[in-house]
């Protein structure tokens, strides 16, 4: 059954779920595990096990990776907590998300009602963090008053909008009770045309990604997304509130066995709206991708596509036509950098030297992986007092929140004493370096990426230090799939999965997050990446210097490519191979 008549044969998401989670086996059927992805649920398998079970004509030993949407990231000292706790029901570990949710892997299907619930009971939901909707909504995090007073108000229009409204899920999982986090909506009784105004009962063709930036800070990679918004404000990257720029048809994800008609694509300007149309604007985005998204062939379904084929004005029609709005042309924005937040930032809520204000602390999270002395020192801060609010970041990270200034060796020493690293501990690659869980749980995965990061940070530092760079912040973006989550295409430096020892190496992405990189060269084993590099970053520190302050990712988009390619090592991969032989041929 194709995904299409599954979605509109499922009675609005519950298909035969309910009646699986209580029955005997392990494993979810296929059109099951198809719908539970629009509840926050994969179903996955342990991959370092899965040939010799195989072999044994053993079952696969399934489990299920479950999500939690997180808008903006922002979690409150006690909902963290919560979600600690059902840990217990994973294995040990939270994982912070590049959408600044978190999600826990190895739950097995007898749990998966009580830790969704757990998760429900904290006032977050799973509901929406996957499937073929608008999956969680992204925002700068920084906790500035004026930051927040602008953005938080759209990231909840957002959430109020775009959240599926099927009562499926609460029935499901909180025996019919919904959160109060969940915006009101339909009855179980109401008219079924009535249950999903925005998706309707095919949802939408793939999943709908939204991100939020503060004018200047590009932390949320607003390129990236299908919806990007940015405030515009009357001095630029402060003042008043003005406006929004809307730009639309960002997505990374892309085929290895279709590398000519899937590709990632950054998101084009599109209008400047006022403030009280922002959110009729896009949502008439999302319901033209709802009617004329590729619901044919889901590699080609993303509004990216669509964009790309009927273009802007196209767009702009379509978004005038279902809003009776004349849209404005959009504007420049200030130019951008991204920023990590990391380290220690006083948040002053009342005014320059307010004796009331607080420190934030940006804690970088190794493949945003918190388990062992990490969990254990944040339960301590909130025991203590000492961090009222964490919020997520787009690279995996944590901001402490609510810190007394006179408590920050306090924090840092109790940190120290459970082995976790602050930024200023570690050099800037490495606090910067980020991957997606890939292998033995995702099913996607084709190489690893979380479990090996540490090696390649490893001797890519060692290759910077031999070649003159000791320091550099070099953006390194890591995935186990070309599928894109950890946004490498995006980065100075992408490492894509090809196999499980082959990967593409990409160079040349804007550390500001506006361009895409250049695929360096295919299916380099893990261990030659930084030989494939090494004579690159040579060249890189000859011909630059502290005062240009120029960045490796822009240095390598603006040298000629063919040089570059020219100073490579010889390619001596199977793939390279094989091409040779058939141009001999």
């Amino acid at each position: 059954m194709s995904a299409e008549t599954i979605k509109i044969e499922s009675n609005y998401l519950a298909g035969s779920i309910g009646p699986e989670l209580i029955n005997d086996t392990t494993d979810f059927e296929s059109e099951a595990e198809s719908l539970l992805k629009f509840h926050g649920i994969y179903q996955q398998d342990d991959r370092d096990v899965r040939r010799a079970r195989t072999q044994k004509k053993l079952p696969l030993d399934y489990s299920c990776m479950v999500r939690a949407s997180v808008p903006g990231g922002v979690i409150s000292a006690t909902q963290w907590l919560a979600l600690d706790r059902v840990a217990a029901l994973a294995d040990d570990k939270l994982r912070l998300t590049t959408r600044q949710g978190v999600q826990y892997h190895v739950v097995y299907k007898n749990e998966l009602k009580q830790l969704v619930a757990g998760i429900n009971s904290s006032l977050l939901t799973t509901l929406g963090a996957c499937g073929d909707v608008v999956r969680n909504v992204m925002a700068c995090p920084l906790p500035h008053p004026e930051r927040q007073a602008v953005l938080q108000p759209v990231v909840d229009e957002m959430i109020a909008r775009f959240r599926p409204q099927t009562a499926s899920y609460w029935e499901l999982w909180v025996d019919g009770e919904k959160a109060v986090t969940a915006e009101p909506g339909p009855s179980a009784l109401a008219p079924i045309d009535d249950v999903e105004p925005i998706y309707g009962q095919a949802y939408l063709p793939r999943k709908f990604k939204i991100g939020i930036a503060w004018p200047g800070d590009n932390c949320v990679d607003i390129y990236t997304h299908d919806v990007g918004i940015v405030p515009t404000l009357t001095d630029g990257t402060s003042g008043e509130l003005t406006g929004f720029v809307v730009l639309a048809g960002g997505g990374m994800g892309m085929s290895h066995n279709r590398p000519d008609d899937t590709y990632p694509l950054l998101a084009q300007p599109v209008a400047w709206v006022p403030p009280t149309d922002i959110g009729d604007v896009v949502e008439a985005i999302v319901t033209t991708q709802r009617d004329h998204g590729n619901r044919d062939d889901r590699s080609r379904a993303r509004l990216k596509y669509l964009l790309e084929a009927k273009g802007v004005p196209w767009l702009r029609a379509q978004i005038e036509e279902r809003t009776g709005l004349t849209l404005a042309d959009p504007v420049d924005l200030p130019e951008w950098t991204v920023e990590a937040h990391h380290g220690w930032h006083t948040i002053d809520p009342s005014g320059a030297g307010s004796p009331d204000h607080r420190d934030t602390l940006g804690l970088p999270v190794p493949s945003g992986k918190v388990a062992g002395g990490l969990r254990w020192a944040l339960r301590r801060l909130i025991a203590d007092g000492l961090v009222t609010e964490l919020r997520v970041t787009p690279r995996q990270d944590l901001l402490l929140i609510g810190i007394d200034p006179r408590e920050v060796d306090t924090v840092e020493n109790l940190l120290h004493a459970n082995g976790v690293p602050l930024a200023s501990d570690q050099s800037p690659t490495r606090n910067l370096a980020i991957a997606c869980p890939a292998l033995p749980t995702c099913t996607k995965a084709l190489g690893e990426a979380e479990r090996v990061l540490p090696d390649v940070v490893d001797r890519l530092e060692k290759v910077l230090a031999d070649t003159g760079n000791t320091g550099l912040p070099l953006r390194l973006n890591m995935t186990g799939c070309p599928n894109g989550c950890s946004r490498p295409y995006a980065a100075e430096l992408g490492i894509v999965g090809r196999s499980k020892r082959g990967y593409d190496i990409f160079v040349g992405g804007s550390p500001a997050g506006d361009r895409l990189a250049r695929r360096l060269r295919a299916d380099v084993p893990l261990t030659d990446i930084p030989d494939l590099l090494r004579p690159l970053l040579e060249r890189f520190a000859r011909e630059t210097t502290d005062e240009q302050n120029i960045s490796f990712g822009d240095w390598a988009w603006q040298h000629d490519w063919e040089a570059l390619e020219a100073l490579l090592p010889p390619d001596t991969s199977r793939r390279a191979q094989r091409a040779a032989t058939a141009d001999a041929l």
